[in-house]
């Protein structure tokens, strides 16, 4: 279950899950909270079974709407993605279902976007994961480092599972870049929030311009710091070098990646990022930060090149050593591509998830 409907990394990954798993061994079905977006048409145009709850009444009609669905389905594995999801699943779960086994899955460092665990409001997360946690048979999240966070705070090890985020990566294309004509490109995808910084990343363009080293900067993305970002591209009068181009289906992000010859995001905090993902797809080096998520993707020197959060010198240096080196950018983009198709296939996804899901239910 999901609790908003948007294209987003979550949302993206789980209609994924559903569009592309085998009937004959998992019918899926995807409740949302929210009312009808981009998520359940998709799912509706691949046949996928998915029910909008949001409409008149607000959440607490919203809630009422997923208990019915609850008490009148026989379900054997109830997901939820995202804190208000996952909380509701597993007591509605408990009171109505009492066979249905519960999975909380978790797509960022936790099952919220909180910046800072140790801060009053994730304290108050915290304290309610772990009250409720006796209610969750199983914790499947996309990165090691969620995991570690929830082991820290007494959820017992036995329930964690690691199954790592899949791509199809025949449905992004590696072109040949090389002889291309103009200054390297550098694609930054994702939705402009604090924890993706995209600030950092126009501030090393400035520093690049400084230098003397010509680049292009393309942001895809909306989002609440999308104003103060902008403000900054012509504060800095980088106008000719960044541009923002607001949101993007994903048609358009595959072609702004083919266009692409380096990617990079400058987050303080990642799940597992799809954005990434993509760009390795897509063949491009990708520059990242050392942060849960981003570390687990891009290996650095390997596929790409890892730089401290904030580090707004080490972004320049790291973006400017790919700038000038064309045969560098070719090796790690070909080595990044071949490590989606080895390693983080959709195929490996799915079948990570059936095979969880058949030992919690006994038919494993």
């Amino acid at each position: 279950m999901l609790a908003r409907d948007a294209l987003a990394g979550t949302e993206t990954m789980v209609a994924a899950l559903a569009e592309h798993s085998d009937p004959s061994v998992l019918r899926t079905s995807v409740l949302i909270l929210d009312r009808p977006g981009p998520v359940a048409a998709r799912l509706r145009a691949a046949g996928v079974p998915v029910a909008s709850l949001g409409g008149g009444g607000g959440t607490l009609a919203a809630l009422a709407r997923l208990a019915a669905a609850v008490r009148r389905r026989r379900v054997d594995v109830l997901c939820g993605y995202g804190f208000r999801a996952s909380l509701a699943t597993r007591v509605l779960a408990r009171m109505l279902s009492p066979g249905t086994r519960v999975v909380a899955g978790i797509r960022g460092l936790y099952v919220t976007e909180i910046e800072r665990i140790d801060g009053p409001r994730g304290r108050v997360v915290m304290a309610i994961e772990k009250m409720t946690s006796p209610l969750v048979d199983a914790y499947v999240a996309n990165s090691p480092g969620a995991l570690r966070v929830l082991e820290r705070h007494g959820i017992a090890a036995p329930r964690l599972h690691w199954i790592a985020n899949g791509l199809d990566a025949d449905r992004w294309t590696a072109p040949d870049r090389t002889d291309r004509d103009g200054p390297p490109l550098v694609a930054c995808v994702g939705r402009f929030s604090p924890v993706k910084r995209q600030a950092d990343l126009v501030a090393a363009a400035a520093l690049l311009r400084d230098r003397g080293v010509a680049a292009r900067f393309l942001l895809a993305g909306i989002g609440p710091t999308m104003p103060s970002v902008w403000d900054d591209v012509r504060r800095l009068d980088l106008e000719d070098e960044v541009r923002l181009l607001g949101d993007l289906s994903t048609p358009e992000v595959a072609a702004l990646l083919e266009d692409a010859d380096v990617a990079c995001l400058p987050s303080s905090q990642e799940g597992m990022p799809g954005a990434v993902m993509e760009a390795m797809a897509s063949g491009l080096p990708v520059v990242g930060t050392d942060v849960n998520g981003i570390a687990d993707l891009v290996r650095d020197g390997e596929t790409g090149l890892i730089v401290p959060v904030g580090d707004r010198v080490a972004l320049a240096d790291a973006l400017e050593r790919l700038v000038r080196d064309a045969a560098l950018r070719r090796r790690l983009g070909e080595a990044g591509r071949h490590r989606i198709v080895a390693e983080l296939s959709l195929d490996r996804m799915l079948a990570e998830t059936t095979a969880l899901y058949g030992v919690l239910t006994g038919r494993g």
